[in-house]
């Protein structure tokens, strides 16, 4: 929701959390009070201010789920075990989880919860926030302190209802008499404002007068008298919805589970075949598509559905589908949630006769009705993730069936469950309604009973297990839509499916079955074909089980999708219809194909191209002209080429100039033959929303852009680079010498996305002329770069020619870089990471640093750029030879006795094989620089002397180093005569010391610090 948080209990409760001597927090009021967005706005800014490492909000609703509870929480902290049961997750979560500063939001708890069950530890690092419509839960759970969120005041809603209905301060005075009656009868729930502001915009006074006349009837009895005015507020959004085929969408919305991620393609799959539609008109998938997109944005727009973490799912909050549940009843046309309501009305009622969906998500055995069911009325029967009906007779009007192990998901489902079940003729008789059907991840057996089902549009069983897809099914003139993806399947359903020309819609992967060039359905228009019988995808995630180019299926959600991976075609000469589907796919995987820029649709935006072993260019001079390949690239996304043995570069020189402005997304593999770099300057002049670049085994490899491409790309985020020998820098260096941008001044100021990289001083009395700085990159997030041949320095910032030298400025100039992540390993000529005017640089965002054989490198951080780590936690150097400090000492030194903390968040360094070392800390960075270290380890440095220096402790402002070091863990140091030498501390709480000769003298107390003063 929309509104501002109110300041008086935003602030307690952070002030609650902030203090840090509360472990469990608690935070009550009624359903749709705001706690959930209170909640966040604490959790955001509790994480921006670096109180917490991270801020995680798990839902808990009801029924209790410990599981989901467990893999949210190990998805959003990014743990990864193979545990897989809630026994065996709860101690490794309790471990690691102990490990981090962390605040996990628990939202949305009913009752008491056994946090050590869930894995969730109570000790200085982990603080809980819990959420509640009830104040005995926080009390049960031991909530040291806990708030009441109450109501808004009047002034508060008005403002709420203002904003959502739109209000204008010229129409105000109209509006402010019923309006402020409209509020009072919503009783100051925010969700209530918010739904009848949005139901009321753009309404004259007219329909405001007769949303306040509605808001005053009377609702029935059996609804509590704290809920009356929140239903009628919601009845009265749902009354102003648009169309007919919203409301009976948001109504079927309240058939899945509280706070559960409904996918839109369950949404779309499930309403096709039971919402009514207006008119006599028979509507396609594609027609349903956008009529069933138009109401979900309408009930987006009217906040009755909210939107989520993830693109393709939305949600529907708890208060209001109980509305919609009370609505459907009060309709003649229950939905029924659970066991208990079931059982409740057949005991009351003998039948299920007013009953149009029954939707019994977690069962864990048997829906218990082995009898007839008797629902003359129900037309969605859903079941998940066990049980069945014994016995469908009475279900004649039953449209929809659904028995799943999951929702939809493009993933690999990855386990089938045995139901053994088998229909009896009897049961097939009474499925002549049967519109959809759905069995996803169930392992099926024979399903030659599918053929009789003749009314069927959908069928669905991704993810299930069978022998073979009947004959039968290609007799069903009526079916639009056949998901058989990712199902395992004995024989070959390909000849089948080939016969079925009445699809609208195919979904299918299977990694046993090829798709020959002869395949044929010319009445698709949306597909997923995939072919992968002889294909490994290591540009993905290792050992990823799913095939490429999944993770942007779901932003095709509702519009077209049309993916195609084919293996082994030359595209010229495949049927009339194959080439319809190659050029109409808007993702497209082609390996080992013959194929030329033609044959692929203009307004492409995913393309992979593998093992086409001929390709010299992507685009070459005899196939396109400059104007067709600007088509071709002008909406792509995401571009992979993998194997591609003989491809010299992505565009022949002359070919095309373009500057791909979608693109996002650049992944090279194994190209053995690609030139100089990927682009030249002359052929790609822009990749303005280029976020990932990915290059893997390319041994030609010798920088990867041009010096003016390189500040082309403002929005890179992630590099990764393996394997590219002769791999020397980033961009030309030669280039960068006599590139006219960094010669015409009076340019630069105008160069596009300058703004990233450019720093002006302001003209002072001293200076007249402007200072310039140039690096590219500034906005890299994650460097990863391993088994390459980079050569000097990583990054190197550029000075204008013509400009005034650095030191000769009066104000500062910073370059503020984004990184966050840095990982080096197996550069052996690498000299520097940064190099030039460095004091310049800003490294405020970087978290982690690891160096893994660079035994040239002289240095990791330079004399400006060790000062500007605000966020740095992690250090690890292995086999870095020539290193000789790991600190740059001058500059600390200076800064000893100074407020700045160079390393305020610094817990852990590590370091192996650095043979030039003879010490880690001064004692001024000791002392000063690194307060928060907790875990040092050193290994085989063959010169290391001691730990501290002490040679500088002479100052009059001594304190005592290290304080918070819990592991100190030193190995394989033949020279190593003392750790500190003034100091006497108690003794971390692990320390492990290796040595052949041990020199070293310490009490058996464990205190290793000699007090010599």
């Amino acid at each position: 929701m929309d509104f501002k948080p109110r300041a008086s209990i935003f602030d307690s409760l952070f002030k609650a959390i902030k203090d840090g001597k509360n472990k469990m927090v608690g935070l009550y009021g009624i359903g749709g009070s705001g706690k959930t967005t209170l909640a966040i706005e604490v959790g955001k800014k509790a994480e921006g201010l670096k109180l917490f490492d991270k801020a995680v909000m798990v839902v808990v609703s009801r029924p209790l789920n410990v599981r989901n509870i467990q893999e949210e929480i190990k998805g959003k902290v990014g743990l990864k075990f193979e545990e897989n049961t809630e026994s065996t997750i709860a101690p490794k979560l309790l471990t690691e989880l102990k490990s981090m500063k962390i605040l996990i939001i628990l939202d949305d708890v009913w009752s008491d919860l056994d946090l050590q069950q869930i894995g969730i530890p109570m000790n200085e690092n982990c603080h809980v926030l819990l959420t509640t419509r009830r104040r005995d839960v926080c009390v049960h759970m031991d909530c040291e302190e806990i708030f009441e969120l109450p109501l808004l005041i009047e002034e508060e809603a008005w403002d709420l209802l203002k904003m959502h209905a739109n209000i204008t301060h010229d129409s105000l005075n109209e509006f402010v008499g019923v309006g402020k009656k409209i509020v009072d009868e919503c009783k100051g729930l925010p969700i209530a404002i918010v739904t009848v502001g949005r139901a009321l915009r753009g309404k004259g006074i007219v329909e405001w007068k007769s949303a306040l006349w509605r808001l005053r009837q009377s609702l029935p009895l059996d609804i509590d008298e704290s809920s009356r005015g929140p239903y009628a507020c919601l009845k009265l959004s749902y009354d102003y919805l648009p169309t007919s085929l919203a409301k009976q969408l948001f109504l079927l919305c309240s058939m899945f589970p509280e706070d559960h991620q409904i996918h839109k393609e369950d949404l779309i799959r499930f309403a096709k075949g039971t919402l009514k539609f207006e008119g006599n008109i028979v509507y396609t998938m594609e027609d349903a598509r956008r009529e069933i997109s138009v109401s979900i944005n309408s009930l987006l727009d009217s906040c009755l559905l909210m939107y989520t973490d993830k693109q393709a799912s939305v949600k529907m909050h708890d208060l209001v589908r109980d509305v919609a549940l009370w609505i459907a009843r009060e309709q003649h046309q229950a939905i029924l949630v659970d066991n208990d309501a079931v059982s409740k009305t057949l005991a009351e009622n003998g039948s299920l006769k007013e009953t149009k969906v029954i939707s019994l998500w977690n069962l864990e055995g048997n829906f218990p009705q082995s009898n007839q069911l008797q629902c003359p009325t129900l037309e969605v029967l859903l079941l998940h993730p066990e049980g069945f009906i014994e016995d469908l007779g009475g279900t004649e009007a039953l449209k929809i069936l659904v028995l799943v192990t999951s929702s939809f998901q493009w993933e690999r489902l990855g386990w089938h469950r045995q139901i053994g079940w088998s229909l009896r003729q009897s049961i097939v008789s009474s499925l002549i309604n049967l519109h959809t059907l759905c069995f996803r991840g169930i392992a099926l057996g024979d399903i030659s009973f599918l053929g009789q089902l003749k009314g069927l549009e959908i069928l669905d069983l991704r993810g299930s297990q069978f022998g073979e897809l009947p004959i039968g099914i290609v007799d069903m003139k009526k079916l639009k839509l056949l998901d058989v993806f990712g199902c395992e399947i004995e024989n070959s359903p390909l000849e089948v499916i080939g016969r079925c020309k009445q699809l609208e819609e195919l979904y299918f992967w299977d990694e046993k079955f090829a798709v020959s060039e002869n395949f044929s359905l010319s009445r698709l228009k949306r597909y997923v074909i995939y072919d992968t019988t002889s294909m490994t995808f290591t540009m993905s995630i290792p050992m990823n089980p799913n095939p490429p180019l999944l993770e942007y299926f779901d932003a095709h959600c509702i519009e077209e999708l049309r993916a195609l991976c084919i293996q082994g075609f030359e595209v010229s000469v495949s049927n009339s219809s194959m080439k319809d589907l190659i050029l109409g796919a808007n993702c497209l995987w082609l390996d080992n194909c013959r194929w030329d820029l033609n044959d692929i649709n203009f307004e492409i935006k995913h393309l992979a191209i593998s093992c086409c072993v001929e390709k010299r260019f992507i685009a070459d001079n005899l196939s396109t002209n400059s104007l067709q390949t600007g088509q071709v690239f002008s909406h792509l996304i995401s571009l992979r080429l993998r194997k591609m043995n003989s491809l010299e570069r992505v565009f022949q020189d002359s070919s095309v100039t373009c500057s791909l402005p979608m693109l996002q997304e650049l992944f090279l593999e194994r190209c053995p033959e690609l030139g100089t770099c990927i682009f030249t300057h002359a052929t790609v002049t822009s990749l303005p929303k280029l976020r990932k670049l990915k290059i893997d085994c390319c041994n030609k490899l010798k920088w990867l852009f041009s010096y003016s491409l390189a500040f082309q790309c403002p929005s890179l985020e992630e590099l990764r680079i393996w394997g590219c020998p002769k791999l020397e820098r980033l961009t030309d260096e030669e280039e960068a010498q006599g590139d006219f941008l960094l010669h015409q001044r009076e340019s630069l100021q105008n160069y596009p996305y300058g703004n990233q990289t450019v720093v002006t001083t302001a003209d002072s009395s001293h200076h007249s002329r402007n200072q310039k700085l140039w690096t590219p990159f500034l906005s890299l997030k994650y460097v990863h770069i391993s088994n390459s041949g980079m050569k000097g320095s990583m990054f190197e910032v550029h000075q204008v020619r013509g400009t005034e030298s650095i030191e000769a400025r009066d104000e500062p100039l910073t370059l503020n870089s984004e990184l966050c992540s840095l990982y080096l390993s197996d550069l052996e000529e690498l000299e520097y990471i940064w190099k030039g005017p460095t004091q310049s640089v800003s490294l405020h965002r970087l978290e982690s640093v690891e160096l893994w054989i660079c035994p040239k490198l002289r240095n990791i951080f330079t004399l400006a750029i060790v000062t500007s780590l605000p966020e740095l936690k992690t250090l690890e150097v292995y086999s870095c030879e020539e290193l000789e400090e790991i600190f740059w000492e001058e500059s600390l030194e200076n800064l000893s006795s100074s407020s700045n903390v160079c390393f305020p968040k610094l817990k852990n360094i590590e370091i192996w094989g650095s043979h030039k070392i003879k010490r880690v800390f001064s004692y001024s960075v000791a002392s000063h620089h690194c307060p928060s270290l907790e875990r040092l380890g050193i290994s085989d440095c063959s010169e290391l002397e001691r730990v501290v220096d002490e040679e500088a402790a002479r100052d009059v402002d001594w304190r005592l180093p290290l304080l918070k070091l819990k592991e100190l863990n030193l190995r394989w140091l033949p020279k190593l005569r003392e750790i500190f030498g003034r100091a006497l501390l108690d003794c971390p709480q692990h320390v492990s010391i290796f040595r052949k000769q041990s020199n070293i003298t310490f009490s058996s107390t464990c205190r290793f610090f000699d007090n010599k003063y």
